[in-house]
C-alpha cells in the first residue's frame, strides 16, 4: 500500500496518523487546542510530521 501523493483527514487517532505517515500519506489532523503542546507534542514528534498550522 502506498499513500504517496494522497491526503487523509484524521481526528483523534494518533496511532492511525503514525501508520499513515509511515506509508507516505500526507495527513491533516485537527486537535482541540493547537497551543497545548503537552497534548500535541507526540504528534509533531512522529517521523514525517510537520506543523503547518502557521502556514
Amino acid at each position: 500500500m502506498s499513500g504517496e501523493g494522497k491526503v487523509v483527514y484524521v481526528t483523534g487517532a494518533s496511532w492511525l496518523v503514525k501508520l499513515l505517515l509511515e506509508h507516505g500519506y500526507t495527513v491533516k489532523a485537527t486537535v482541540r487546542d493547537p497551543n497545548d503542546s503537552k497534548k500535541n507534542q507526540h504528534l509533531l514528534a512522529l517521523d514525517g510530521a510537520e506543523d503547518i498550522s502557521s502556514k
